[in-house]
């Protein structure tokens, strides 16, 4: 192989290579590619963001981390930041992405669509298309924070110092309340368990006494002095028991027998009274026909009411003046009342009168034959007479 040969072989080697490495920056870079037999298509979007921190022309669109397009320029705009990308043609994006620009420790941004599951028959999004976008913070703007968290840290430790003051606190009160490792010290939850001790053993012997006056008498009763042993710090029940325990625990017994009855009787007695509240409730359902006429004509009665008071008191003080007429001795009564002549002479005078009244009694009964006698002849004299006249005339010879 001579010389020219071998230039024209490393000749047409680079010219492949220029060839190559152009459409390889072709499609991976910046330039567009639209112009080539196979190169890719591209839409234009929009992306709407507050502020667009390292956002610059050419800036990388990605989704899901895989590159889809680049800013092609920025719009300062009222409120925010309108940012235009081109989007290869190939990739979709739906409704439902949501745009991030995110900024890496160098200072690079780009803008991440993150990509969701879009609705069953939802279509891709049409070129001029407006997404709102979402910034994530810088992580040197979360160590720039730390700065100001500064007064907050110390505020916290200067609360779990107060905390760990509590816990103190709270240690000692648990010990005092238990009672330290050494057991020297007795804590108020052990006494308290101690007082409990006592009252339940306490509250054991009362049950014991009680079940002893109400209880059945068990059938192989132990003998006075014999009885069970004391519980812990219990003293024992007293050997000999009163004398009277078993006419008391009888006299209970029969108390609680009668106990049924007494409801019983407590129960009819509730239900007469039941009766006689129904009766008064009747009653003065009654009393209230009379009282409503009576509310009614109120004036009229107390009107009334004045009147026969007013007259009372007239009546009382003119028998206060026939009082007064009679402890005089002035008058008849009076001295009918107060002279004894008067008195006399009043019973002579009656005396006198019922002698006239005895002789008027006689004369009329004397009279009697007279008038009977009259009213015959009258009666006959009515009835003929005609006779009168012929007896004038003509005499009865009758002597």
């Amino acid at each position: 192989m001579n010389e020219r040969q071998m230039q024209f072989r490393v000749g047409v080697v680079v010219f492949a290579t220029m060839i190559v490495g152009g459409l390889l920056a072709s499609l991976n870079g910046p330039l567009p590619t639209g112009w080539l037999p196979w190169g890719r298509g591209k839409y234009q979007i929009a992306i709407a963001v507050p502020q667009a921190p390292g956002i610059d022309t050419n800036t990388p669109v990605r989704k899901n981390g895989v590159l889809i397009g680049r800013v092609k320029s920025i719009e300062d705009q009222e409120g925010g930041v309108l940012l235009k990308a081109e989007i290869d043609g190939n990739r979709p994006l739906f409704p439902n992405y949501e745009p991030h620009i995110r900024t890496t420790v160098l200072g690079d941004a780009t803008i991440d669509f993150l990509s969701r599951q879009p609705a069953p028959g939802a279509e891709a999004v049409k070129p001029g298309a407006v997404f709102r976008g979402f910034v994530d913070p810088n992580p040197f703007d979360s160590l720039s924070q730390l700065g100001d968290l500064k007064e907050e840290f110390s505020k916290a430790s200067q609360s779990l110092a107060n905390a760990g003051d509590e816990v103190a606190k709270l240690a000692k009160r648990v010990n005092t309340a238990f009672g330290d490792e050494s057991g020297e010290t007795q804590g108020r939850v052990t006494r308290l368990l101690d007082t409990t001790e006592r009252a339940m053993n306490q509250f054991a012997a009362t049950m014991t006494s009680f079940n002893e006056l109400i209880g059945d008498e068990p059938a192989g009763a132990q003998q006075p002095g014999v009885g069970p042993p004391p519980l812990n710090n219990q003293r024992a029940p007293s050997a000999n028991p009163p004398a009277n325990s078993q006419q008391m625990r009888q006299r209970l017994r029969q108390g609680l027998n009668e106990l049924p009855d007494a409801i019983h009787e407590f129960r009819v007695t509730m239900q007469d009274t039941r009766g006689a509240i129904q009766s008064a409730d009747r009653n003065l359902k009654n009393l209230e026909g009379f009282t409503e006429p009576l509310r009614q004509k109120g004036g009229d009665f107390a009107d009334a009411l004045l009147k026969v008071v007013n007259g009372l008191d007239q009546l009382v003080n003119e028998v206060g003046q026939v009082a007064r007429a009679l402890n005089s001795h002035e008058g008849s009564i009076g001295k009918l009342i107060h002279d004894p002549q008067f008195y006399d002479n009043v019973n002579i005078l009656m005396f006198n009168a019922n002698k006239v009244l005895t002789s008027i009694d006689e004369l009329t009964f004397n009279l009697k034959p007279v008038v009977h006698d009259a009213r015959i002849f009258m009666d006959k004299v009515a009835t003929e007479p005609g006779r009168i006249i012929s007896g004038a005339v003509r005499p009865s010879n009758v002597k």
